[in-house]
């Protein structure tokens, strides 16, 4: 047993400047952020496009669990085609897989006039039930022309964005008649 002379200094104590210490920090759960993140199923889905049209809330991100960690809602957008829709199956598939999966909402954006294909609709009502919300984007022709086009979207597009941020951010829920009254636009 050794015994340290009455005269030695005491042994520094670490300080916050010194540099990290010997025991690391507890983790801090995050609560979810108020953004929504747009993921994109496969290239050309129309997320790009989608994102211009939303509040500034919704970000549009890479396809990677640390991109949607934290988040509340996650939206998947893919082309309502056979490949398009299995691109979006294995997209909410990986982004299941993270332990804090945000709810995830599905926008499919059509890809011309007409129906989807029959392949596509069956994919899409076995994907119904893996997402909070799916939401029909319409095919916007003078956007295939020309992509910089600065007018307003038709009356059709503007409707689909209205119900995918009406699945995503639903109307809080009126419990009192004063408030029901309140959210019709009634005077109480």
């Amino acid at each position: 047993m050794t015994t340290a002379a009455p005269d030695a200094p005491a042994p520094p104590i670490p300080t916050p400047t010194d540099g990290p210490s010997s025991t690391p920090a507890p983790p801090v759960a995050k609560a979810p952020t108020t953004d929504v993140v747009l993921v994109s199923a496969h290239g050309g889905s129309g997320a790009s496009t989608l994102a211009a049209h939303l509040p500034e809330t919704y970000r549009e991100v890479d396809l990677t669990p640390v991109a949607v960690h934290g988040t509340a809602h996650c939206v998947v957008v893919a082309a309502a085609t056979v490949d398009g829709v299995i691109a979006a199956t294995h997209a909410v598939r990986r982004l299941t897989t993270v332990t804090s999966a945000p709810a995830i909402h599905l926008a499919l954006v059509r890809d011309g006039r007409g129906q989807e294909p029959l392949g596509a609709r069956a994919r899409v009502r076995a994907l119904s039930v893996f997402v909070a919300s799916i939401t029909e984007v319409p095919h916007v022709q003078r956007w295939r022309y020309e992509a910089s086009d600065q007018r307003s979207p038709s009356p059709a597009y503007a409707k689909a964005v209205t119900r995918l941020v009406t699945a995503v951010e639903p109307a809080p829920v009126a419990t009192s008649r004063a408030q029901r009254r309140q959210q019709k636009g009634a005077t109480p």
